[in-house]
């Protein structure tokens, strides 16, 4: 007998996404409360929750506690309405983390229209969201700090938005003051706290990341203790579970370090720690404008003008996001600092440093600003410290042999300042004076504040584009999963080959830009097109692919047939493989087997009119979809094949039966002639009969009685098979005891010990279950009654699909070798002198477990006793379909 085929629907899904990196969830939505029935290993990895924890429960032990959620009205209204949606849930794994949950949830239609199951698809968006929610913070703080004027109010703003931000426990800032390194500044510190005064001579975490400039995290619980040994005795604090101590540098002077402190142990991901070196730049930036303001009062008169520009710059550059439209304001504001300076923004292209944003007066040396824009070369000395330092370098003298920059003798003095993201130099900004032969403090000062406004501008925009391309990548792939999951759906529903090729053919074309995608089989010689969608973009070529394109000459289609791999053409040749005339269009290209049965049965052939470059999302879409089409033509051709074995098998057990039944039923009469002739002729005779005779008689008679008693068994088994089944939820514990209480009246001298366990509830046919059990258990009774003490025992194992019900007894046992005839009709393993019966019992316990999409199994040894069970799955609808076979 074959194994029991799983519910269809987990078969179509665990096939089609098994595989899958994306989590996925299917509901049954013709359950109460939407059980849960399938999720794939990416669901587990995703959530934590192994799926035997999460079959059968409702999706929404997912957000824990936390129900108060736009999205969960979302859901509920796609839900109710029968819609697909997109959104985006706070979730939780096993262990209590909390991840963001990109869902999209799609529901699946039988072919009458109605609403079976819902599958959601689970994209883990932590990261985006929290360096979404960090740099939004990161802004609001950059423009509190913007506003505020004294130290008191900039180490009150860190510490609250800081901690709040990471959810730290507590914070504290040191500010360095001549030789030592005090605390300025605390928040949710007492006193026994390890961030204590000390000189900057020490050996401590937050005196050693001021010298090296260096930020320190300390991850987990014992850290810092092993890093410094001493520090909790010398303090007389204890150490946090895991701490972030940032150095605050000003124009290459120590200013302290902000100390954040947290409960729990805390790794610390690239983004918090950009956002905490960001903020600790602020910080120190906010303090130089503290420190300024507060010097303020004496140059008020002298510094007005100066200062209302450089302020007006620092708004812009606090929220500006577009670099070189922050160098122009930069340009502006120098120009009304400096009003003899020329300056420039500098960016690395093509191996050379070229100009992109310049003040005005380099307007009047036309042949010097095509010299820079050209690009200097980067061993240009006044480029080659900054990039090395990564710190501003300024030249008093200027020199242009020197510089080897012509046509630059106007300039007395030169600055520059390199603008680098994640420890790469991406940009320089250049400051030239003309009338002033060296830098003062103060120029140097405003000068560096300029670069580093442009500094956190650029990694601003750098921090900003790359979230504009996760979130373009992630819209694709919900896109892109969004249509899987119709395309899931149409494939499991659909058998018909050509409407499966045209469906996937129009799923790609609708997630990529312009172009046509097509389906090419090898007929006879030459490539053909079998199906299309969309138009080719020139009639000739039309004509073309209509007449076919040969086999061996066309290197794009013959190459993915014969080596059976996607080809992806960022930058598609028109002469590859046709005419390049009609393909001159044609500017990106992607071809991908479709493989049925082990062998390609065509090419999908996608070319689009515009350049593109295949990322990563558009080739995971177009592989994962030529691989399902390939499966689901490959269980197209399956599934007709199985209808029509199915049919064919129906009729036959159809017509077995009618016969079994017919001739079982025939027998009975001359069965029944056979006794009562016999009993006729033997009262006919005169007696007393000879030994002999009554032996005759005996043989007669008891041979008859087998034979009535196998017609019986065979009327049974074919009524079992014939009858419908009436599903119910029953206790198979009430069950089991009411069998073994009626075959403890028929056995009242038997000395049994019976062993049952906790037996669950089920869902099947209560009366034949009954039969089930009451054959197990009086077969147990039947083969234990030579043991002088007989121990039976019963008990179920819970499966993740299904119960596996037992009985086992310590009788005679079998010979393993014969274990494949025991549930087979009139199979005996002992002779019919030892122990009596039909041998029909356990072909009926099989032929009804089987109805209900289960299976039958037994072990034995000889003298050792033997143990039955049988298989049940846990809900009707995943054996109705199995019990329909069975029937």
């Amino acid at each position: 007998m074959d194994p029991p085929a799983s519910a269809p629907d987990l078969q179509l899904l665990g096939q089609a996404f098994a595989a899958s990196v994306s989590s996925i969830a299917i509901s049954n939505a013709r359950q109460p409360d939407l059980p849960i029935i399938y999720v794939n290993p990416a669901f587990e990895q995703l959530s934590g929750y192994p799926a035997a924890e999460v079959i059968g429960r409702n999706c929404r032990f997912l957000q824990a506690g936390d129900r108060d959620q736009d999205a969960r009205r979302e859901i509920h209204a796609a839900l109710t309405q029968g819609q697909s949606t997109t959104t985006v849930l706070r979730n939780y794994r096993k262990d209590g983390t909390l991840f963001y949950n990109e869902l999209t949830l799609s529901p699946i239609r039988d072919a009458a229209g109605t609403i079976t199951h819902f599958v959601g698809f689970q994209t883990d968006v932590t990261v985006r969201e929290r360096t979404s929610n960090l740099m939004t913070r990161l802004q609001g703080m950059t423009q509190d700090l913007a506003a505020v004027v004294t130290q008191a109010e900039v180490f009150s703003l860190i510490l609250r938005d800081a901690l709040e931000a990471l959810g730290g426990i507590s914070g504290a800032v040191l500010l360095a003051q001549d030789d030592r390194l005090h605390v300025a500044a605390r928040r949710g510190h007492d006193e026994a706290s390890v961030w204590q005064d000390s000189t900057l001579g020490d050996s401590r975490p937050g005196t050693d990341a001021l010298r090296s400039n260096t930020p320190l995290f300390f991850n987990a619980s014992g850290d810092m203790v092993r890093a410094y040994p001493e520090l909790e005795r010398h303090t007389g604090g204890v150490a946090a579970v895991a701490s972030a101590v940032l150095p605050m540098v000003e124009a290459g002077q120590p200013l302290g370090v902000i100390v954040l402190d947290f409960r729990e142990p805390h790794h610390f991901t690239a983004d918090e720690e950009r956002f905490l070196l960001t903020l600790a730049g602020q910080c120190a930036l906010a303090l130089d404008r503290a420190r300024l303001a507060g010097n303020l009062g004496q140059q008020v008169e002298d510094r007005t003008t100066e200062l209302e520009a450089f302020v007006r710059f620092t708004e812009l550059a606090d929220g500006e996001t577009d670099v070189l439209a922050l160098a122009a304001r930069a340009e502006e504001v120098l120009s009304l600092l400096f009003p003899d300076c020329t300056n420039g923004y500098y960016t690395l292209e093509d191996g050379a440093w070229k100009l992109k944003v310049y003040s005005s007066d380099l307007e009047s040396n036309p042949a010097l600003l095509a010299l820079l824009k050209a690009g200097l070369p980067l061993n240009t000395p006044m480029f080659i410290q900054p990039m090395q330092t990564g710190e501003p370098a300024f030249v008093d003298a200027w020199d242009p042999a020197r510089e080897q920059i012509a046509m630059t003798e106007v300039y007395q003095r030169v600055a520059t300042y390199p603008l680098h993201v994640d420890g790469t130099v991406r940009a320089i900004f250049a400051l030239g004076l003309k009338n002033t032969p060296r830098w003062t403090p103060h120029h140097k000062a405003v000068f560096r504040s300029v670069g580093r406004s442009l500094k956190l501008a650029l990694e601003r925009t750098e921090t900003a584009r790359q979230l504009a391309a996760q979130n373009a990548e992630l819209q694709a792939r919900t896109r892109a999963l969004e249509g899987f999951a119709e395309l899931t759906r149409d494939l499991g529903m659909n058998s018909d080959p050509d409407l499966l090729i045209r469906r996937a053919l129009n799923l790609v074309l609708s997630l990529l830009p312009p172009g046509y995608a097509a389906f090419w089989q090898v007929i006879g010689e030459q490539w053909h097109v079998t199906a299309q969608v969309g138009e080719v973009g020139k009639p000739e070529l039309q004509d073309a692919m209509t007449a076919g394109l040969p086999v061996g000459l066309t290197p794009s289609l013959d190459w993915s047939y014969q080596t059976r791999e996607p080809l992806f053409q960022d930058h598609y040749d028109p002469a590859r493989d046709i005419d390049p005339a009609l393909v001159s269009h044609l500017l990106t290209v992607a071809t991908l087997p479709v493989i049925v049965n082990g062998s390609v049965l065509g090419v999908f052939n996608v070319p689009l009119f515009g350049q593109r470059q295949w990322s990563a999302a558009d080739r995971a879409v177009l592989i994962s979809t030529a691989q399902s089409l390939g499966l689901a033509l490959e269980r197209a051709g399956q599934a007709r094949q199985l209808v029509a074995q199915r049919d064919q098998l129906q009729a036959s057990n159809e017509e077995l039966e009618a016969f079994t039944y017919s001739v079982s039923h025939d027998l009975r009469t001359p069965v029944r002639h056979i006794l009562s002739f016999g009993g006729l002729l033997r009262r006919s005779l005169p007696g007393p009969l000879g030994e002999k005779s009554e032996r005759y008689f005996k043989i007669i008679e008891t041979a008859a009685a087998h034979l009535n008693e196998l017609i019986d068994g065979i009327l049974d088994l074919s009524r079992t098979s014939r009858q419908p089944l009436e599903v119910s939820r029953m206790d198979l514990g009430r069950l089991v005891d009411a069998v073994r209480k009626e075959l403890s009246v028929a056995a009242p001298d038997r000395q049994i010990t019976w062993q049952v366990a906790e037996l669950p509830t089920v869902v099947g046919d209560a009366n034949l279950l009954r039969r089930v059990m009451m054959t197990l258990l009086s077969n147990a009774v039947k083969y234990t009654r030579s043991c002088e003490r007989a121990v039976i025992e019963i008990w179920a194992e819970d499966q993740p699909q299904a119960w596996t019900i037992w009985v086992r007894d310590n009788g005679v046992g079998f010979d393993p070798q014969y274990q494949g005839k025991l549930f087979s009709m009139f199979q005996r393993l002992h002779r019919q002198e030892e122990f009596e019966g039909a041998a029909v019992g356990l072909a009926n316990v099989r032929r009804i477990v089987t109805r209900h999409g289960g299976t039958v199994l037994a072990e034995g040894r000889p003298g050792l006793g033997a143990t039955f069970g049988f298989t049940l799955p846990k809900g009707a609808e995943d054996w109705a379909e199995s019990s329909h076979a069975g029937h």
